[in-house]
């Protein structure tokens, strides 16, 4: 069955599931902010092929009603961007939201009345090259599941089980996404701040560092009652770094692009909404990823002052 599917936030991630969708059966439409109505042609370069979309590239503002809605934008863009769209949603409408970092999905769920939301994490590969071109180096692997409560998948996602990209449907997912939240913490910041390549955090020149912030999150995340998770981190982590090795983080790719960072919703939510509700009377010394949060929110703030001049 057919699906109309709304895609906001066209970056590196959302033209690459918009190509997804669009694969997988369904009709796809890009929702932009410019006001213009136009057909998009889309470029997808794998390692061993080219594949061209032509897609319809519409007003956030339009008429039309939206029945399937697809939210790949920033994290700090993610509520924003639904409150413009808020009013072409139908009643039973699902909103997917994939977008790095947390602390955002509760205030999207109270906007919403009895639509669906679904929340889920990639660790697809994928870069943008001009406007219209997308380099996509690995299909990594895609985690979906309800919000509000454990769920069968919907429908449509039985389309995306044929695929040559790996999709799951996750009951558990804010345990999921915690679990991103943690490697993002320990892999994003210092990457950026390092300027280098995943892989590199494994080398000897940055692995000291690297472990002793894993054993900063392993004790978070054993204060937060995720045993389990404590005791993957480091392995979770090392294996994300080597199966990433070549690539650029988010985070560094904002840095290098002069783009604000997503680390309010990544580490600042991590040390500064989770961890004070949970280390109780003996607060946990954090100094290797305190240290990195502050460099990042330094960037940024000189990044701001330099483009409001």
């Amino acid at each position: 069955m057919t699906t109309e599917w709304h895609v906001l936030g066209a970056g590196a991630i959302g033209g690459l599931f918009a190509h997804r969708l669009t694969r997988a059966g369904h009709k796809v439409t890009l929702l932009n902010r410019r006001g213009l109505a136009c057909e998009r042609t889309l470029i997808f370069e794998y390692p061993d092929t080219t594949i061209t979309e032509c897609l319809n590239d519409e007003p956030i503002e339009h008429a039309g009603v939206i029945t399937h809605l697809w939210v790949t934008t920033k994290s700090f863009d993610v509520v924003p961007g639904l409150e413009a769209v808020l009013p072409r949603l139908s009643p039973d409408a699902h909103v997917v939201v994939v977008a790095n970092g947390m602390g955002y999905h509760q205030k999207v769920a109270e906007r919403l009345q009895n639509q669906t939301l679904i929340v889920g994490s990639t660790t697809a590969g994928c870069s943008k090259r001009g406007h219209n071109t997308w380099v996509i180096a690995g299909s990594g692997e895609t985690q979906l599941g309800c919000w509000l409560h454990p769920s069968t998948a919907p429908d449509w996602f039985k389309d995306f089980s044929d695929q040559p990209w790996r999709c799951e449907w996750e009951p558990a997912i804010r345990d999921s996404l915690l679990k991103k939240l943690a490697v993002n913490c320990a892999i994003n910041p210092p990457t950026a701040l390092w300027d280098i390549a995943n892989g590199d955090l494994l080398s000897a020149k940055w692995l000291p560092d690297f472990n002793a912030a894993l054993d900063e999150l392993a004790a978070i995340l054993k204060a937060l009652g995720q045993a389990t998770l404590a005791r993957e981190i480091h392995a979770s982590a090392h294996r994300v770094a080597h199966q990433t090795a070549a690539n650029t983080s988010s985070m560094r790719a904002d840095f290098q692009q002069e783009r604000p960072t997503e680390i309010e919703a990544i580490l600042g939510f991590l040390l500064d909404d989770l961890l004070p509700s949970a280390e109780g009377s003996i607060p946990l010394e954090t100094p290797i990823l305190r240290g990195w949060l502050n460099s990042v929110r330094t960037h940024d703030l000189a990044l701001q002052s330099r483009q409001t001049k």
